[in-house]
């Protein structure tokens, strides 16, 4: 049994939560349910979009919100890992949670969370869905943690749910197989909801049609709901023209860019469409997606040389930010700084980092359990000329080493996990 808090501060309500983490996880809707009970049912105050997937989920998520918010809706948006700061997880128009909004739940809900054996994320679900009915959201947008169907946020019951792009990871508890998968994932739907379902292939479109019409949920394909067309991209955004409803959006400017972010706008609007919504305006849409911020996106930290920063830590992810990057510059060399969380499958990744024709830094993630870099090593060398492969040193002296390295007219690509946040932005602070 956890030992309850000594004091109130903001310092011993995290190391409360992050004491939860040693639990591991454990999928499940009984604990979070009998939590959520004893604060009052607070999900049930607002109304939620539920937004699953494997790659694209907090994109989808923070594009949703900006288009709400733009509508004068009060949003909050739920979304995890952070980069940076805990707090950063749990927002309502853009504002996170404050520190001592943080403590008073936890001071409040401690003895209930030891009690209920309630794990890390379950806690901090309540504790989102908690301050959402204190902030009188009118709509939630809620990212799943992993997989869907006994995720700790499916304890809601949406006015809509969204199934983002859907690939292999998390497989040691998700499945092994796409099918498996996709069915964690095709979970979230609930009976008189809508599910917008993000562009897939025909095979998983026939593994996740059935479940929607098992769970009583409407089936809507986002590219039959939305067409987008890009006509510019440049390294800090994308010009677009949409057409959705007989409306038509010229020339807005979106500020994520790849085609995979084009896959996660069209979801995005596929859902603002379909809430049928008349403050959701097609000048409101555009003002919301142009306003849309979402950090660790092919995020850039240097100008000279030029730096991307990207969360994606699988290879579905990966592949996309490498392809992207490659359309953008491909007279130029790439390098890459990359560490990968242990439990990541990285076979085949040397094809994708050797067609950007750069230096692999191979690194571990600071404070986290990573791949040993002998082994990353051992695999990609099969792909790429081992000369261009460098490991060494801690992850801040490599990145060092990297930055140091490189020419001036090149490029340094920085991914594979949400945890390099720490190191990467505030070295490039500086």
């Amino acid at each position: 049994m956890n030992p309850l808090l000594i004091s109130g501060d903001v310092d011993s309500s995290l190391n409360f939560l992050y004491l939860l983490n040693k639990k591991g996880i454990h999928l499940g809707l009984e604990r979070i349910g009998d939590l959520l009970n004893r604060l009052g049912s607070p999900q049930n105050t607002f109304s939620s979009i539920h937004v699953a997937g494997t790659n694209g989920k907090g994109s989808t998520c923070a594009v949703i919100a900006s288009i709400l918010e733009s509508a004068g809706f009060r949003v909050g948006l739920y979304t995890s890992p952070h980069l940076l700061k805990f707090n950063e997880r749990i927002q309502v128009n853009g504002v996170p949670i404050s520190d001592e909004e943080i403590s008073s739940f936890i001071e409040g809900s401690q003895s209930w969370i030891v009690e209920l054996d309630c794990t890390f994320f379950e806690a901090t679900t309540a504790l989102a869905l908690a301050y959402f009915r204190e902030k009188k959201v009118d709509y939630a947008v809620l990212e799943v943690g992993m997989g869907g169907r006994f995720d700790a946020t499916n304890v809601v019951t949406p006015v809509l749910s969204v199934i983002t792009s859907i690939g292999k990871d998390h497989q040691e508890f998700l499945g092994k197989s796409l099918q498996k998968i996709a069915v964690e994932k095709a979970g979230i739907t609930k009976q008189g909801a809508s599910c917008i379902v993000s562009k897939q292939s025909p095979y998983l479109l026939s593994v996740i049609k059935p479940i929607l019409e098992i769970n009583g949920a409407e089936f809507c394909y986002a590219p039959n709901l939305c067409k987008i067309r890009r006509t510019k991209m440049t390294a800090r955004e994308q010009t677009v023209n949409i057409r959705f409803n007989e409306r038509s959006l010229i020339g807005v400017r979106f500020p994520l860019i790849g085609e995979h972010q084009i896959v996660n706008l069209q979801t995005a609007l596929a859902a603002i469409v379909s809430l049928k919504n008349e403050r959701l305006t097609t000048e409101v849409i555009r003002r919301g997606i142009e306003a849309t911020h979402w950090a660790g996106r092919l995020q850039i930290l240097s100008n000279e040389p030029l730096v991307f920063y990207d969360v994606g830590h699988n290879l579905h992810g990966i592949r996309r930010v490498v392809r992207t990057l490659k359309q953008l510059f491909p007279q130029k060399k790439i390098h890459t700084f990359i560490a990968l969380g242990r439990t990541k499958n990285y076979r085949t990744l040397g094809k994708s980092l050797n067609s950007l024709g750069g230096t692999i830094y191979l690194s571990r993630i600071p404070s986290q359990d990573s791949v040993p870099v002998e082994d990353l090593k051992a695999d990609l060398v099969r792909d790429v000329l081992g000369n261009r492969i460098v490991i060494g040193g801690t992850p801040r002296e490599l990145l060092i080493e990297a930055v140091r390295q490189i020419r001036r007219e090149e490029i340094l690509l920085i991914v594979g996990s949400h945890y390099l946040a720490p190191l990467v932005l505030h070295f490039f602070k500086k």
